[in-house]
């Protein structure tokens, strides 16, 4: 208990810093996301090839892998430019985490869009509306209800998977635990409770809200 009181401020501040590299992490997920679906959807292939590749490519491959390409590999070429310094475990962190999600939100963005019946769409375009119209009048003010359980549940799966950040010295949860148990690996039971306890306080409240929230969505189906 003793260990708890001492290690408790530094574990806060961890957690701290895991909702900010989540939220951070999250808004740009999302605005990349978009940008990708609305891609991915295009008629154009000049449009579409690339945004489908690169869906496949960041679902295809470890975030650890991608987190390491941005911190070493990015920052190798920063070297040379003198711009180092721009390339830290917050910006590696955050940027790999967007990156990361935005493929992910991207697909739950396509499958909101085609919840839409492709009538309505037609008949906004009989009515004269433009495709962009069409678009934030009609599609996405029907699918965002959709989307939002399976966004809420992607922000639970980032707040665990920010721990990756630990790796490249990130101070959050995880790397707060790896720090503690390197000085009281004989007592280390308290800390890993200690961890568990945060992830739960941060994640169960969102979970709840998920939960709710499509009980009463699926209700007013």
């Amino acid at each position: 208990m003793d260990l708890i009181k001492v290690a408790l401020p530094a574990f806060l501040t961890g957690a701290e810093n895991t909702i900010i590299y989540c939220v951070s992490s999250f808004a740009l997920a999302l605005l990349f996301g978009l940008i990708l679906a609305l891609m991915n959807s295009s008629r154009f292939v000049w449009l579409k090839t690339p945004a489908r590749i690169f869906i496949e490519a960041i679902r295809s491959t470890p975030i650890i892998t991608q987190l390491f390409l941005l911190y070493y590999g990015v920052g190798a070429v920063l070297v040379n430019f003198n711009l180092a310094y721009l390339d830290n475990a917050w910006a590696a962190g955050i940027a790999t985490l967007s990156l990361n999600y935005a493929a992910y939100e991207a697909e739950v963005y396509r499958a909101g869009f085609l919840s839409v019946e492709h009538g309505q769409t037609e008949a906004a375009h009989s009515l004269g509306l433009t495709q962009g119209q069409t678009f934030f009048r009609i599609v996405l003010p029907q699918a965002i209800p959709l989307m939002i359980p399976p966004f809420v549940n992607d922000f639970i799966y980032m707040l665990k998977d920010s721990a990756i950040v630990s790796v490249i010295s990130g101070t959050e949860i995880t790397s707060q635990l790896n720090f503690w148990l390197s000085r009281h690996y004989s007592n280390s039971l308290p800390l890993f409770a200690l961890t568990i306890v945060l992830y739960l306080i941060l994640s169960v409240p969102i979970s709840y809200f998920a939960r709710r929230y499509e009980s009463r969505l699926r209700a007013a189906l």
